[in-house]
């Protein structure tokens, strides 16, 4: 095993021993600083942990001086794993890393870790000319980008770069969409249902109403939309009085989440218009309360765009066929993407991401920092 490698794979390895699921990221946050000190980065460490409850101070930045003139390129991973990621006894083979199957890898993210700090310590070892480099290391991004989304990116120079937390090397995702939570509380009015049903209104039924009319599932080929949780009553002879609903629109064009989420709406409206009925002489109508919270942006990153050019050039000569791509979810792109930065996402050689069945392909993955090796080093602006 070239030398290299050998540096990547004992990062890993050191990486993925460390506890940090989302939320514990403490250990980590200062394993990876002291890390970039030693390398000879600048390292800065923001108060993103103080929004929301985690052990770790904050993301972690490590700002690496570039030997020619240019704007920094920016790297992000994220320290964050999901559950079981506790006591990781990572088990290495001939062409694959797995863990012992009691818990997870946690190559989703470490790999995107160790391949940054690997990024760095090849830059000083080898006196190569290269650009400023820029690493950011995020917290709980698992559990809804909360580091991303209170990223201090007044420390941040550069706005270009690449997003190191994607499965399979044969993609560079490029868009991803933008994503509305919709929280819906309809309240209607209770009355004995056995006695007199018609002097209530059923919250379940204006429900149904205004999701038997609603678009859901596949939209078009950008745009998806889901009622995922119904929640409410009290009891089988109560018309019933509130119903609470929670789901999701997801659109890789902003306009087009925009269109749907108010087509949600105006189905609720229009189901509480239908209900509305006098009672005792008195005109009742079902009250809506429709919340909206964005959950981030869309990631639109041009395939002509100098970075994505850069990782394709980079790719194939390294003899890997990469597909910029787009994706169905979310991740630190897709924030930071709000916050005018342009990242791309690129696969790293992980399979079975959030599973006991997790692993990482060695080719792919040494390959991959290979690609992200050269994509730094022919970046110029």
């Amino acid at each position: 095993m070239k030398e290299t490698q050998q540096h990547l794979l004992n990062t890993f390895l050191s990486l993925v021993k460390i506890d940090s699921e989302s939320y514990n990221e403490g250990k980590i946050q200062a394993f990876v600083a002291g890390e970039l000190k030693k390398l000879g980065c600048r390292v800065q460490v923001d108060n993103a942990g103080k929004k929301f409850k985690t052990t770790a101070k904050g993301n972690v930045i490590g700002f690496l001086p570039g030997t020619i003139k240019s704007a920094p390129f920016v790297l992000v991973a994220h320290l964050d794993t999901v559950t079981p990621g506790n006591g990781v006894k990572p088990l290495v083979q001939k062409t694959e890393i797995t863990s012992d199957g009691k818990t997870i890898l946690g190559a989703d993210d470490k790999a995107g870790v160790a391949t940054a700090l690997e990024l760095v310590r090849y830059l000083q070892t080898r006196k190569l000319p290269h650009p400023p480099v820029e690493i950011v290391f995020t917290l709980c991004e698992e559990n809804g980008m909360g580091g991303s989304k209170n990223l201090d990116i007044s420390l941040i120079k550069g706005r270009e770069g690449l997003v190191l937390d994607h499965e399979e090397i044969n993609d560079l995702l490029v868009q991803g969409p933008a994503v509305n939570t919709i929280e819906v509380t309809i309240k209607g009015l209770a009355a004995h249902a056995g006695v007199c049903p018609e002097k209530g209104i059923s919250a379940v039924e204006v429900a149904a109403y205004a999701i038997a009319q609603m678009k859901l599932g596949r939209i078009d080929k950008e745009t998806v939309a889901n009622i995922g949780l119904i929640q409410g009553g009290k009891a089988t002879n109560i018309v019933t009085e509130e119903v609470y609903l929670k789901g999701e629109a997801r659109s890789l064009a902003e306009a087009k989440l925009a269109k749907q989420t108010a087509h949600m709406k105006a189905c609720f409206e229009a189901a509480a218009k239908k209900f509305t009925k006098k009672i005792n002489g008195k005109i009742c109508c079902p009250k809506i309360t429709f919340n909206v919270i964005k959950r981030y942006s869309a990631v639109n990153v041009s395939k002509t765009h100098p970075v994505v050019k850069a990782v394709l050039k980079a790719a194939k000569e390294q003899g890997v066929i990469i597909r910029a791509n787009a994706s169905g979810g979310g991740c630190d792109a897709n924030v930071l993407s709000g916050k005018g930065f342009t990242l791309p996402n690129l696969g790293l050689g992980v399979r079975n991401c959030h599973t006991v069945h997790e692993k990482l392909l060695l080719k792919e993955f040494f390959a991959a920092f290979e690609i992200v090796l050269q994509t730094v080093l022919n970046y110029k602006k």
